[in-house]
């Protein structure tokens, strides 16, 4: 489904729902009974993937009868993050205008994604304002988010982009690095009425550290949210085992159910 037309680009989304098949028209009838929904985005850096890439992390959700969204965004030879950012920002607005076709319940809206797409996920569900970042949104709602699954995150823009020799191409020019790093952190977005925020992440992560999860797990405290660090022990960047993943589900659903 396309949710966005920005600068001559289309930008497409998937959409997993319960249905029911008719064989006639309608054809298809989808489960009107309220349920929740993940909004997931693709890792890559910003720099690279696409949706279907991340198929079998939402398999758990489907098979549960959620609905699952999967959206593409532009990437950084497309855009600047600010406006990735936004592009996240109009997924998010248009699960909320189509909740009702696919049976969604708006207070069961969940975000997720992993490296690069848990950073868009935890921007996606942190900011409220989205002036800055460019969004298209046509509901004129803020929704609540009622948690964020992030897959060993970015949560600090700085720290992740520290070495890299193209910096430039995270803006246009115009603010400094120093700003375009804060106003594109997660980290500085957390607050007091911030979303419960489940986060995994292996300690020996060399792409995006294991300090990434630390810091937003301590500032998260700071503010007496409910949060959870899973710490993969002596994993990578997202390179666990079948036990591992088996484990990391179980403590998900025990999560979301605390919040529910």
């Amino acid at each position: 489904v396309k949710y966005r037309e920005v600068n001559g680009k289309s930008l497409r989304l998937d959409v997993y729902a319960p249905s029911k098949r008719l064989g006639e028209s309608p054809w298809v009838v989808y489960d009107k009974n309220p349920k929740p929904v993940l909004l997931y985005f693709h890792g890559g850096g910003w720099r690279n993937g696409e949706k279907e890439s991340r198929t079998l992390e939402i398999l758990p959700y489907v098979a549960k009868d959620w609905v699952v969204v999967t959206a593409n965004y532009r990437l950084l030879s497309e855009a600047t993050l600010p406006e990735i950012i936004g592009d996240c920002r109009t997924a998010l607005d248009w699960v909320v205008r189509h909740s009702e076709r696919y049976g969604i319940d708006r207070s069961k809206i969940f975000l997720a994604g992993n490296s690069a797409g848990a950073h868009l996920a935890l921007m996606t569900g942190l900011i409220k304002e989205d002036g800055y970042f460019g969004s298209d949104i046509q509901s004129g709602e803020i929704p609540k988010i009622a948690g964020i699954i992030n897959w060993y995150g970015i949560t600090d823009v700085a720290r992740f982009v520290d070495d890299w020799k193209d910096k430039e191409t995270l803006w246009d020019g115009i603010s400094s690095f120093e700003e375009i790093c804060e106003k594109t952190s997660p980290l500085t977005y957390v607050s007091a009425d911030s979303p419960p925020i489940f986060t995994v992440h292996g300690t020996s992560d060399s792409v995006v550290p294991f300090v990434h999860a630390q810091l937003l797990q301590k500032r998260l405290e700071a503010l007496g949210r409910k949060n959870v660090l899973y710490e993969v022990p002596n994993r990578k960047h997202g390179n666990f085992t079948e036990e591992e993943m088996t484990q990391i589900y179980q403590e998900i659903w025990k999560f979301i159910a605390e919040i529910e």
